[in-house]
């Protein structure tokens, strides 16, 4: 119950704090910016392209073709000194073709104060060191609408040893939405990292690991625990205690997933570096073990430090979550089955899309037993970007094969590539878009996208 009023005791705190108290005039950020787009998409199916739609906080949908939409996001950011500050967000999105749909993409509102963020609401969120020109994010992606959540982060990376070392934290209670196998399940993600960067030295190591836990909710007369201790044990991914499922006492109370991520920097001239980085998936307490360590992604790239050739980064990365440990045997652990739980059958969805990367595939519309994510995927991504005077662009080819699940194999794999090229053009405070997409493989038919977006940013105060 005490999780549940959260949102109310929440708000009426910072709104103590920001009306309440007086904030000093000159630890303000004080500028508020409005961005509006118009644009219009055309599409050569009755689908959008499958990167159109993809990893972009459900903006639009897949049924969507040829249309035109028009939004807003009105937005300030927190002073980034150190002193008491406010910020928040509130973007709209409404599109026009046989009929007019309109929704909120974000909506949030927070509170910094030396290193630390506080924030309340839907806030887009970019997470990991996945490249967004690649597969993005395998587990905590932006394919999905952002999950209202309080959440309580570092602002950017704390010294703890001068430059040598230093950590960027983040932890965030959220609420799952009412119509899905578990209703009301609440969402746990933390995540810790660490920076290794010796002065004077080229080179820069990252490493840490982000956890996400599903726990409580309701299914039929069924009630999963949402006690404080229960809550602790989330917070650890220990065992189930009093009122937990049989199973949840023998493994983990809830459902747990995440990542391990590293990411390796290296100067190779004034101008230029190269980057590697992995990003290894886990599920339950078999996370913490070796034994799909290889399932996940593998970046490489190389970067020009000023951003200014016509060519100014190349990049490639290679999706295999194939190896899920465990056996098909009845001998032992089982798979992983990544993304997926019998308990909380809805997945790792949000409105019944893929929280991490949409190459997860869904292929049956949920239903009342739940989704089935099919989450044995190969893949390959190719991409670059750079500049030409006052033109930027990206190019992208991305390719990837989803054969279902190891308990679930599809009748045969699952096939999809595309091709995407984007460019823009700055006029001031405005910005001209112009993209397309081709997509073919037997996931879809052949589609063919293009899309053009007029944007402008007007100041409000300063």
């Amino acid at each position: 119950m005490l999780l549940r009023k959260l949102p109310i005791l929440l708000s009426l705190f910072l709104g103590q704090e920001l009306f309440g108290f007086q904030i000093p005039s000159d630890s303000i950020q004080k500028t508020h910016t409005l961005k509006l787009n118009q644009g219009l998409i055309t599409t050569s199916s009755r689908e959008l392209p499958f990167w159109m739609e993809g990893n972009n906080s459900n903006r639009f949908k897949k049924r969507d073709a040829n249309f035109i939409y028009g939004g807003l996001l009105l937005n300030k950011d927190a002073n980034k000194r150190g002193a008491l500050d406010y910020f928040y967000g509130i973007e709209w999105l409404g599109t026009l073709s046989g009929k007019s749909n309109g929704s909120f993409i974000q909506n949030y509102i927070g509170v910094s104060y030396s290193r630390l963020l506080f924030t309340l609401g839907q806030k887009e969120e970019f997470i990991g060191y996945n490249s967004t020109l690649g597969f993005g994010n395998l587990v905590n992606g932006n394919n999905a609408r952002p999950i209202p959540k309080f959440s309580i982060q570092t602002q950017d990376w704390f010294p703890l040893i001068k430059s040598f070392v230093s950590i960027k934290g983040y932890i965030a209670h959220g609420w799952l939405e009412a119509n899905r196998f578990q209703r009301n399940s609440f969402l746990h993600q933390k995540y810790l990292h660490f920076k290794f960067h010796p002065k004077n030295v080229p080179v820069q190591f990252n490493f840490g690991i982000t956890h996400n836990a599903q726990w409580g909710g309701r299914n039929g007369s069924f009630k999963q625990p949402t006690e404080i201790k229960d809550f602790m044990r989330i917070m650890i991914a220990s065992k189930g205690g009093e009122g937990a499922l049989e199973t949840d006492k023998l493994n983990a109370l809830g459902n747990h997933l995440g990542t391990w991520d590293l990411q390796i920097k290296a100067g190779i001239s004034d101008n230029w570096s190269v980057t590697n980085y992995i990003q290894w998936l886990w599920e339950d307490g078999s996370g913490l073990k070796p034994k799909n360590w290889n399932a996940g992604v593998y970046g490489f790239s190389l970067n020009q430090i000023n951003k200014s050739g016509i060519v100014n980064q190349l990049g490639v990365e290679i999706v295999n979550t194939t190896n899920q440990g465990g056996s098909l045997d009845g001998i032992g652990s089982g798979p992983d089955n990544f993304l997926n739980n019998g308990v909380y059958r809805s997945g790792w969805t949000y409105h019944n899309q893929v929280i991490g990367s949409p190459i997860f595939l869904i292929l049956n519309p949920e239903n009342t037993q739940g989704n089935t994510i099919n989450n044995v995927i190969t893949g390959l991504s190719l991409y670059s970007q750079g500049r030409i005077q006052n033109l930027q662009y990206t190019l992208s080819f991305r390719q990837f094969v989803n054969t279902g699940t190891k308990f679930e194999p599809l009748p045969a794999p699952t096939e999809h590539n595309s091709i995407a090229l984007n460019t823009g053009i700055n006029i001031k405070n405005n910005k001209l878009l112009v993209g397309s997409e081709y997509n073919w493989g037997n996931y879809s038919s052949k589609n063919w996208g293009f899309k053009v977006e007029f944007q402008k940013e007007i100041v409000l105060k300063r």
